[in-house]
């Protein structure tokens, strides 16, 4: 006896920093005074001692042993008693306090041996008996790690030499066995990362880059950074962290993460020509211009002529237009005749091929007449030979309302009635460029 009470003496002076049974400190030992009531007779007096140990599990379940021996009078005969069990421990949640202190009331039940007889313990005796155990208790919470306990237990045994009874226990537990798998300081109960050594401040969590982010909430781990950003950094101070920003080393302009060197509205990363002036649609480059004239080719219905951007990059007056009309202009009728000649009709041909390339030109078709006969008859005629003009053109695919038909009849002569050489170039069909149509 002496020398439990010794064991058990130093056992509560190694005990004096745990904590609360817990995750975090999963063990529980206890220790106190045990008093036996067999059926039909007196119970015994508390002594000692009473132990129990207990392991934490899950869900405020805990398994453990518990050991009592005590002196029992049965039938006027002085028995020694002992029990050895095995429980299975719930802990009831519970925030009340008794007499002002907190209070963790408990169910057990267990399975286990009891002796009653002979002082010299002897687990293969016949005063040796099995059966379950159930009860109850509660805690009076001294502090973060000492309690003070009391219990009542019922043990049922219906083998020779056994007698069911209820023990009733007083002493105090005791928790211990900090639960910190990686060694942080940190409890696991309160460790956000119980697998990987981390900071206090942290809840336990690791921070390599040391930018006051944890590691598994940082996108940027290992390169410190700002919390706003995910805990990436931002060399260029754009605003955009550098694993999103296309141009890292180069702070954009309005929200952009890339600069637009060239000013096109197209950032360097997304234009093939940074430098150079360019739509978006070709990549920020510049478009073809063979003529030089500031219209791409592709835009450019004149694309080897100069031309303005009215005209869609054609001239005024194309070139090859101009001579034209310097050489084939004029269009000479027979007396009284509306007829064209082969020769004139192959150069209205010639002629609709330069309208069918310069689709910005249109005509003035003028018919006239010299000065004989009557003037009503001069002005169909006139009406005549510039429609004789325009339907050759048309044949040959060149759209109406791009050719401008007037007749004059013979009011407006350009040259000299007399003599007949002069005369006859009044029957004519004059061509000119028509800048208003």
């Amino acid at each position: 006896m002496k020398n439990r009470l010794i064991a058990t003496a130093i056992f509560l002076f190694f005990s004096s920093n745990i904590y609360s049974q817990s995750e975090e400190n999963p063990w529980l030992f206890g220790v106190g005074l045990n008093s036996i009531n067999p059926e039909n007779s007196k119970s015994s007096n508390y002594r000692l001692p009473s132990l129990s140990l207990s392991r934490y599990i899950f869900d405020n379940f805990s398994i453990g042993l518990s050991f009592s021996e005590n002196e029992v009078s049965i039938s006027n005969e002085e028995l020694y008693y002992y029990s050895i069990d095995g429980i299975i421990k719930y802990n009831i949640p519970n925030e009340s306090r008794i007499l002002g202190l907190d209070s963790d009331p408990y169910l057990f039940a267990g399975y286990g041996l009891s002796n009653f007889g002979e002082s010299d313990v002897n687990l293969g005796s016949l005063n040796t008996s099995y059966g379950p155990t159930f009860g109850a208790g509660i805690n009076f919470q001294l502090s973060k790690n000492i309690a003070l306990n009391t219990g009542v237990s019922y043990k049922s045994l219906d083998e020779k030499n056994a007698y069911s009874n209820l023990q009733h226990v007083v002493g105090i537990k005791f928790n211990f066995g900090k639960g910190d798998l990686d060694g942080d300081g940190v409890p696991d109960k309160k460790d956000h990362c119980p697998d990987l050594p981390g900071l206090i401040e942290l809840n336990g969590c690791p921070d390599s880059d040391g930018d006051g982010i944890k590691d598994k909430d940082d996108q940027c781990p290992n390169l410190p950074g700002s919390s706003s950003l995910g805990g990436c950094p931002d060399s260029d101070g754009d605003g955009v962290s550098d694993p999103n920003d296309p141009c890292p080393k180069s702070s954009g302009l309005n929200g952009q993460p890339c600069p637009d060197s060239d000013g096109d509205g197209l950032t360097d990363d997304l234009d093939n020509c940074p430098n150079e002036f360019g739509p978006k649609s070709n990549g920020g480059c510049k478009l073809p211009d063979l003529d030089n004239d500031g219209i791409p080719n592709k835009l450019d219905k004149c694309p080897n002529e100069a031309g303005s951007k009215e005209l869609n990059g054609c001239p005024n007056i194309p070139q090859s237009l101009s001579s034209y009309l310097n050489n084939y202009g004029e269009i000479f009728f027979d007396f009284d005749s509306f007829i064209l000649s082969s020769e004139q009709k192959m150069n209205l041909l010639n002629l609709s091929e330069l309208l069918k390339k310069y689709q910005h030109i249109n005509l003035n078709i003028d018919g006239h007449t010299s000065y004989e006969g009557e003037s009503d008859y001069n002005m169909l005629l006139s009406k005549k030979r510039s429609n004789s003009v325009k339907e050759t053109l048309i044949s040959d695919g060149i759209q109406d309302e791009r050719l401008n038909q007037r007749s004059f009849g013979e009011d407006d002569p350009i040259y000299p009635n007399i003599p007949l050489s002069e005369r006859k170039k009044n029957r004519r069909v004059r061509i000119s460029v028509n800048k208003n149509l």
